[in-house]
């Protein structure tokens, strides 16, 4: 009995578990067909539009699997509720043939007079007594037998309404899961017919590709410039408090050769909390996916070509806001053409980097709050809405993806 309610929790867990699972992952479809739809308002095929269907895509092939193992579920509790049914059902077969015999066997007591001969036919008034409650034990063990019929009765109708319930169950499920498949074919055969286009456009992809380079080169040189100026204001104020500690006129006293920034008390609590943000960071945007991952992997279309990107795209909704993952302080707010506007914001020895942004709500040396909005993400001319995330430890990139909580 244990086993079996064990059974069911587990059963029921996983059913929710796949019910949420399934919410959760349409929610994230219906996000990605807006962007879709954004951009297939530019008659062009892009590698954004690209990279939008084959997210959807990806999510299309996840609904599947859920509704698959949703599927193989129902089948294991039809599977258990036919067993039940079957056994309750010689249960009560068994049942009813003890139940005749019972009959049977009383059958010759079965009118009042026999009773009473049955009775006062007792050699003694010990036997009398001993047969009046052997005739009322079996008057009960009777009606407890048609009890039980009757309950046995019920329970097997309530499983055959079951099974029922369940069967159907399964053939919604299996209309669910040919619809789904249907529009995935369709997913793809419109992949393919985005990448023939763009294949028609490799001398366009290849310009933007080599103005996209020099973009992150550019992207690239500035924030190494602004760990390495911030590094150095730290060996300053550094240096300031060692003379200050020792002899104010000692002239031997030099600025440190350290690669990292030197931090004092509060930068140092910052840079920790930041540290624990690892694997639960929040998004910059309230939704989207990543279009690009961190590091060197192929391009998407041009065969051969390999592109390498410092941090990740992260493909939106036009006209979302652009939000800071944590407290910090701006340490940069430019323009640098193929990256749009663009936001560094240090934590400590750690710096977050928002490019591709159309427009910007904070300025240099402000304090901002994690969530603070510091600006819009930008749509280019394909129709793609996309920021750039960096995250860097002083002059080491970082990858962003492994940072950011689960969406």
């Amino acid at each position: 009995m244990t086993d079996t309610i064990g059974q069911t929790k587990t059963k029921s867990s996983r059913r929710v578990r796949l019910e949420t699972a399934k919410r959760e992952n349409l929610q994230k479809i219906q996000e990605i067909n807006k962007i879709i739809e954004k951009t297939e308002q530019k008659k062009e095929a892009s590698v954004g539009k690209l990279n939008a269907i084959g997210e959807r895509i990806n999510k299309q092939t996840k609904q599947i699997d859920i509704i698959s193992e949703n599927q193989q579920l129902l089948e294991n509790e039809a599977q258990e509720l036919s067993r039940v049914t079957t056994e309750l059902s010689g249960n009560l077969e068994k049942l009813k043939t003890e139940y005749a015999k019972m009959i049977y066997s009383s059958a010759k007591p079965s009118n009042k007079f026999n009773k009473l001969s049955f009775l006062f036919s007792s050699a003694n008034f010990n036997q009398l007594v001993r047969r009046y409650k052997y005739l009322q034990q079996y008057s009960q063990a009777r009606e407890k037998q048609a009890v039980l019929i009757q309950k046995v009765r019920t329970e097997l109708l309530a499983e055959q309404v079951n099974v029922l319930r369940k069967k159907q169950e399964q053939e919604a499920v299996l209309r669910e899961k040919i619809t789904e498949t249907h529009n995935l074919q369709n997913l793809k055969g419109k992949q393919s017919n985005v990448v023939s286009q763009l294949n028609l456009r490799e001398k366009t992809l290849k310009n933007q590709l080599a103005s996209n380079k020099q973009a992150v080169e550019r992207l690239e040189n500035m924030i190494a410039k602004i760990v390495e100026r911030e590094i150095k204001r730290s060996q300053e104020r550094e240096l300031k408090e060692r003379k200050r500690e020792n002899d104010p006129k000692d002239s031997n006293v030099e600025l440190s050769n350290n690669k990292s920034i030197t931090m004092n008390a509060e930068e140092s609590k910052l840079a920790t909390s930041f540290s624990a943000l690892r694997g639960r960071m929040p998004w910059p945007v309230g939704s989207g996916f990543i279009s690009d991952h961190f590091g060197v992997h192929n391009h998407p279309v041009l065969k051969g070509i390999k592109t390498n990107n410092n941090g990740i795209d992260i493909q939106t909704n036009a006209g979302n806001d652009v939000k800071a993952v944590y407290d910090g302080i701006v340490q940069s707010v430019v323009s640098i053409p193929g990256a749009n506007m663009i936001v560094a914001v240090q934590h400590g020895d750690y710096f977050t980097v928002y490019s591709k942004l159309s427009n910007v709500n904070v300025s240099n040396g402000q304090k901002i709050s994690a969530g603070q909005k510091i600006g819009v993400v930008a749509t280019d001319n394909d129709g793609t809405s996309e920021i750039n995330f960096q995250v860097w430890k002083n002059f080491d990139k970082i990858n962003p993806e492994k940072w950011l909580k689960g969406r």
